[in-house]
């Protein structure tokens, strides 16, 4: 369970499809219609697991994400038209340089047949897609895009790790449970969302760039290219186990050492009136033992003096009286 990450994270994803990119070309103002949600279900699994001498333990979560249908409106190989993210940017790229630079631009760009706007699938421009232009670009600029072979806006972030973490195990402190001390080594002291959510829209800014025509007579714009949200929430069983080991058992922990420091002084006082008890008792016993022993030789010595025999002298003498 810790390993493995129970609550479900979607990533629901949502495309602003154009509807006339070539008037867009002309001029015209672009008309995009909303396409989605594409929902996918993302996994999370902790690698690289180092426990260290100070009540913490170090990992790297690793994600991935699986498509669900059933909860989409669309599939994966449905077709979005969209602005052609490396063209455009490109040509936005190069507003301040030679036209020189622009012409030959324009002409690698007519070679590898690409154009302002793309027709792709939704997996496509979610987990990537190779082109000529993109190979091109990964083998001769390998370090100009943080992608390798294919160009997708989430290519980077399926099957990657979200950075390392570290958190506290409660070992020691059971309050201090899986709170994270650090992240990629800064200090941050949290703990962990029940409930979170994150929205997010991607838009690009585009032009007419003069000696790139590729990009026509475009007017300038800031066009939606997709709005996309991650959300996770526990619930039902995993919220109650959660509950009972974050929430309830540190709250009973905390209280019971109470009680059995309370418990302790209790037993401890009783061991002590108990002492005291019996050293009491004792003293009593032999005091009445030692007047008891006493009383009884005066008894004793008095019955002997009954029994013995009066001499003569002391009969006549009472005889008298």
């Amino acid at each position: 369970m810790w390993k493995e990450i129970p609550i479900p994270f979607y990533l629901s994803v949502y495309f602003f499809h154009v509807l006339n990119p070539e008037q867009v070309l002309q001029g015209e103002k672009p008309q995009v219609q909303e396409r989605g949600p594409y929902v996918y279900r993302e996994f999370r699994h902790k690698s690289n697991i180092t426990f260290n001498n100070n009540d913490t333990v170090s990992f790297l979560e690793y994600r991935s994400f699986q498509f669900q249908p059933n909860k989409s409106s669309g599939l994966e190989s449905d077709y979005i038209v969209m602005p052609n993210i490396l063209v455009l940017a490109a040509s936005m790229m190069a507003v301040d340089k030679p036209m020189a630079l622009k012409l030959i631009m324009t002409m690698a760009f007519t070679g590898f047949n690409e154009r302002a706007f793309m027709n792709r699938t939704v997996g496509e421009i979610m987990w990537g897609y190779s082109s000529p232009l993109v190979n091109f670009i990964s083998k001769y600029f390998p370090s100009a895009f943080p992608f390798k072979g294919k160009f997708g806006l989430f290519a980077e972030l399926n099957n990657s790790d979200s950075g390392l973490f570290t958190v506290f195990t409660g070992v020691q402190n059971i309050t201090r449970i899986h709170l994270v001390d650090k992240w990629n080594g800064l200090s941050k002291v949290t703990g962990i969302p029940m409930n979170c959510s994150v929205k997010l829209q991607l838009s690009l800014y585009m032009k007419a760039v003069k000696g790139i025509g590729q990009t026509g007579n475009i007017n300038p714009v800031v066009l939606p290219l997709l709005w996309f949200e991650e959300r996770g929430a526990m619930e039902g069983e995993t919220l109650q186990v959660f509950y009972k080991q974050l929430v309830l058992l540190p709250k009973v922990l905390h209280y019971v050492q109470y009680v059995l420091v309370g418990l302790g002084c209790a037993l401890l006082l009783i061991a002590v009136v108990h002492q005291i008890w019996s050293q009491e008792k004792c003293y009593l016993f032999w005091s009445s033992s030692k007047k008891g022993s006493k009383n009884k030789e005066a008894v004793q010595a008095y019955s002997e003096s009954l029994m013995t025999t009066p001499s003569q002298g002391t009969v006549l003498q009472e005889a008298r009286l």
